[in-house]
């Protein structure tokens, strides 16, 4: 009722889904009482293409259709994607509902031009390769809603046709229902199952569609039923890979897709695998892409010819992907794949299909020369995903041929800026940068200089590796050190790790010192994880580094690190564990005496600990009055069990 009164309007529900059934109810329920001035708001939603101005209108339209129906029939026609409104288990409810309501009051000019619209009707999906099972789905929904003695004797033998396609048109929503969606045919009948009844029930239940049954239980179709298929091929791989080449051509491939995933490391032959892959290929190598690359990837006899044509194929010339998901919008403003470009490549098939490649290579030399026209090939890949596994390809070729492998990742197409900070990129060009260095500085550059913060992080850390090894990157690291946040973590990283080195620990140390009192928390935090590289290395060496800690402003922000591995330390102590110690208590004393807190819990037990040990290693020099002084203070500022630890020391 407020909606009218301009209270409420689309935008104020765009992301307000909860409501909305609560929302459409009260319009409904307004327009079938014969309010007079709904006549805005049907104007304004009429001239929306928002889900939630969509689902409003029709619901007026529903409950009103005695004074709306001509022209929702008008609106329905002209404007035909308004029909895919709905529930996730009803798609078209909102539409069927507001059709079912009109139908009546319609002209039957109207009716029968609403009808045409509805008869020519494919949802997009429908006509996609992993969609056109479901060919026809939304047409039978939409017919179902008109009542049968107004359909056109061509509308009703379409819907005759679809009915024994489909069965029953989707239902009411039922609403969440949680649960697991269970396989069709129950586990204890698949265990049983002879092949000839698994041949009959792929042939019942070709369709994807899940199911209500008694109460809330939720079963589905073909893939419910792969799935267990799958569990059956991983207990007798063998009879299934073979009762898998009798599968009919023309049911839903899932099945077969299914079963040759669980061949993968099935202790079967090789030629019988090889057999299924053929078939799967011929027959639906869109469904089957991924799986048939997986196999093949982890043959261990040499591939033959039309085998390794066939990978070829999968690796460059199969459809998926045909777009970037990783820069999608999932939904709430998500991407798909959480924006990670090599997670979407692992997860399509021409980037499945480069993996297989590079795990052949990596285990057999010779698969190089026969797939180099492949690995020109998917060099040019138009999609960063692919792209990024195709890295991982050439890091393979690298490591039994260096030259071609960096002739390869040189002509590689690299114009996405952020697949230089996918995992397979970064790690090809770090292998490399000793050996060729002058072909990949320009990339690193251009790293540094990129506006995407994680390649900028990434070509900083690059840069730091290149530095340990030459110094004609000094200008490089010094860009780094100058840039961004994201620039100095990637060179903190690069110190961090590399501290306990011998070779590397005086330009690890200069730039540890100055990161310390970094201006980015992260920075300071990632530079003062450095100690954990020392757990194992005699500290007393590392004086200097502990002193810059100490009186930096990462240790007054976090002193665990250097604490621990003061702690953790094998051998004696440094004489300056007196002087962090000190520094400790007097910083954090009021924090450590709060037994309510984790400070009181970890770092008072480890101080003590620390203090108590340096008494015991430095007896008899200047170490032992300040170790002495410490205890006292211990147990006067009642710090930990400092009595307890006495004791335990004098025992």
């Amino acid at each position: 009722a407020v909606w009218g009164r301009g209270i409420v309007n689309a935008e104020h529900l765009s992301g307000e889904y909860a409501c909305l059934p609560g929302v459409a109810g009260a319009l409904a329920t307004l327009a079938r009482e014969g309010a007079t001035d709904l006549r805005d708001v049907i104007a304004d939603l009429r001239h929306r293409d928002t889900h939630v101005a969509n689902h409003l209108l029709l619901a007026l339209y529903a409950g009103g259709a005695v004074h709306y129906a001509n022209e929702a029939a008008k609106v329905l026609r002209d404007q035909p994607w308004r029909f895919q409104c709905g529930f996730n288990d009803s798609p078209r409810w909102c539409a069927m509902e507001a059709i079912r309501a009109i139908a009546p009051h319609c002209t039957a000019t109207n009716l029968e031009r609403l009808e045409e619209a509805i008869l020519s009707y494919v949802r997009p999906h429908e006509r996609t390769r992993d969609g056109f099972r479901h060919m026809g789905r939304s047409c039978f929904d939409l017919l179902s809603a008109f009542p049968p003695e107004r359909r056109s004797p061509h509308a009703n033998a379409r819907f005759q046709e679809l009915e024994r396609k489909f069965g029953k048109p989707q239902g009411e929503p039922r609403g969440i229902v949680v649960g697991r969606v269970e396989s069709p045919i129950e586990k204890k009948a698949t265990d049983v199952m002879t092949d000839g009844q698994w041949l009959n029930a792929i042939r019942k239940y070709p369709s994807e569609d899940r199911m209500f049954l008694s109460g809330n239980a939720l079963t589905g179709g073909a893939e419910e039923l792969a799935q267990a298929l799958g569990d059956r091929v991983k207990e007798e791989p063998e009879r299934f890979a073979r009762l898998s080449l009798r599968f009919p051509a023309d049911v839903n491939p899932v099945c077969l897709e299914r079963a040759l995933s669980a061949l993968k490391d099935a202790p079967i032959a090789s030629h019988l695998k090889l057999r299924v892959c053929r078939k799967a290929f011929t027959e639906s190598h869109g469904v089957c892409g991924k799986s048939i690359a997986d196999v093949l990837g982890n043959m261990e006899d040499q591939l033959p010819d039309d085998v390794v044509e066939m990978l070829d194929w999968l690796a460059t010339e199969h459809e998926n992907p045909d777009s970037e998901a990783w820069q999608e919008d999932a939904g709430g403003g998500k991407p798909y794949y959480g924006g990670d470009i090599h997670l979407n490549g692992i997860n399509t098939t021409r980037g499945r299909a480069a993996d297989a490649i590079r795990n052949l290579i990596l285990s057999d030399a010779t698969y190089i020369e026969r797939f180099r026209p492949t690995l020109q090939r998917m060099v040019q890949d138009r999609s960063a995903a692919v792209l990024s596994c195709v890295a991982g390809t050439l890091g393979a070729v690298a490591s039994h041929d260096p030259a071609l492998g960096m002739s390869l990742f040189l002509s590689m197409n690299l114009s996405e800026d952020r697949l230089l900070a996918t995992r397979h990129v970064s790690d090809f060009i770090r292998m490399r940068l000793h050996e060729n260095l002058p072909e990949l500085r320009p990339i690193i550059k251009r790293m540094l200089r990129s506006s995407e913060p994680e390649v900028c992080e990434a070509g900083a850390r690059l840069s730091g590796i290149a530095v340990l090894g030459h110094e004609s990157v000094t200008d490089l690291v010094g860009e780094a050190l100058q840039g961004t946040a994201r620039h100095r973590l990637g060179v903190a990283q690069v110190a961090s790790a590399n501290i306990a080195d011998p070779e590397s620990r005086s330009w690890c140390e200069a730039t540890l010192a100055v990161l310390f009192d970094d201006a980015d928390d992260k920075v300071r935090s990632e530079a003062a994880s450095c100690f954990h590289q020392l757990r194992s290395e005699t500290l007393d060496t590392y004086g200097d580094l502990i002193a810059m800690f100490c009186n930096s402003r990462a240790f007054r922000e976090n002193s665990f690190p250097i604490l621990h591995t003061l702690e953790e330390s094998p051998g004696r102590l440094p004489e300056m564990t007196c002087e962090i110690c000190k520094n400790f208590l007097d910083r954090f004393a009021d924090q450590v005496r709060d037994i309510r807190t984790e400070w009181a819990l970890f770092y008072g037990h480890t101080v003590a600990k620390l203090i108590f040990r340096t008494y015991q290693q430095h007896q008899n020099d200047e170490w032992t009055s300040r170790s002495l002084d410490l205890i006292d203070r211990l147990c006067l500022e009642r710090i930990h069990d400092a009595g307890g630890e006495f004791e335990q020391f004098e025992r």
